[in-house]
């Protein structure tokens, strides 16, 4: 790795098919990028391909002299279950595990299915549970997503979720902090605002505070303001949601992402050069940029202009890096 310019590791990107294409080769390479979010565009052709695909992606960051690379994927279940049928069983939505009864013993089941899912094809990270409450007759994007509109029993789900996947081999991932339940309109394509009271939103929360207390590894913010918490910006851009608030109240000292940069939410309304800068800023480790390898050299390029120029510290990046050589080991 560029020893001098690690920028490449505070990214986690998308790649473009089943197999480790030349441009890909040319970031880790070049670039020193060394963690890599799957979709369904990347596990087509079933388990053996996608264990072809992960080795060739820790082989090619080893001949980089990179460290061994996070892996991630979402596989929360119902509706947002990148490998699924018919290579790898169905696994219930997050709605089902909460309303089908005997909730607690499926969904430590829903946890096993996905951590035995995961590890047999090398992937360590899960971009799940989704710990948002999804209160009654607002639906959104959360559609089959959530536990449930109670925070206690959302609570009591995520914690039993994030334990039983971390004791079968697999991190988790609490999301998005610090709530997107009221959210009606996609953070795909808009950046949405939630007026709820900050006191409406710090009860909302509880489940997030339950993830930290099962000891999850990582937590995803989302491109959605709250003005109540902080009225300038996303949870992505704010240093008062990702810092103050889950840092230093909630106590949480794992790895925290972004969402995907290149959703509407963010770039509707700034480039992502800047985007990138403004995440890590407010105290965000990794930052996933998914579709594109013009985004990935655009967000690298600006990230080291200002790390080189000192607007972006050393310690912080060392900080960032830390936590992500953690998830690593």
């Amino acid at each position: 790795m560029n020893q001098k310019n690690p920028m490449g590791q505070l990214l986690m990107i998308g790649i473009p098919g089943t197999d480790l294409d030349i441009e890909t080769h040319s970031l880790i390479k070049e670039e020193g990028v060394g963690n890599f979010i799957l979709f369904t565009r990347n596990v087509k052709g079933g388990p053996g391909q996608v264990k072809r695909l992960c080795n060739d992606l820790r082989e090619a960051c080893a001949d980089a002299g990179l460290p061994s690379p996070l892996i991630a994927v979402d596989q929360e279940g119902g509706p947002v279950q990148r490998l699924g049928p018919p290579f790898w069983p169905r696994i219930p939505s997050n709605e089902e595990v909460a309303f089908c009864g005997k909730s607690e013993d499926r969904v430590k089941l829903q946890a096993e299915c996905a951590a035995e899912v995961l590890t047999s094809v090398g992937i360590g990270l899960n971009l799940a549970p989704v710990l948002d409450l999804a209160p009654r007759g607002v639906r959104g994007v959360l559609k089959d997503r959530s536990y449930g509109p109670y925070a206690q029993d959302v609570s009591a789900l995520g914690e039993n979720y994030i334990r039983t996947l971390q004791a079968n081999g697999v991190w988790a991932t609490a999301k998005h902090f610090p709530g997107i339940g009221r959210v009606k309109r996609d953070p795909h394509f808009y950046r949405p605002v939630v007026t709820a009271s900050r006191e409406v939103l710090l009860d909302e929360m509880s489940p997030f505070r339950a993830g930290v207390k099962a000891g999850v590894k990582a937590m995803m913010t989302s491109h959605v303001v709250f003005p109540a918490l902080d009225p300038d910006g996303p949870a992505t851009f704010s240093r008062v949601i990702a810092g103050r608030l889950l840092r230093h109240e909630l106590g949480f000292q794992g790895l925290l992402l972004t969402d995907d940069l290149e959703m509407g939410g963010i770039t509707a309304q700034c480039s992502l050069g800047d985007a990138a800068v403004r995440a890590s800023l407010a105290g965000h480790d990794l930052l996933l940029i998914c579709r594109t390898a013009q985004g990935v050299r655009e967000a690298l390029n600006t990230l080291f202009k200002v790390w080189s120029q000192g607007m972006l510290s050393r310690k912080s990046v060392d900080l960032s890096l830390s936590r992500i050589a953690r998830l690593r080991k």
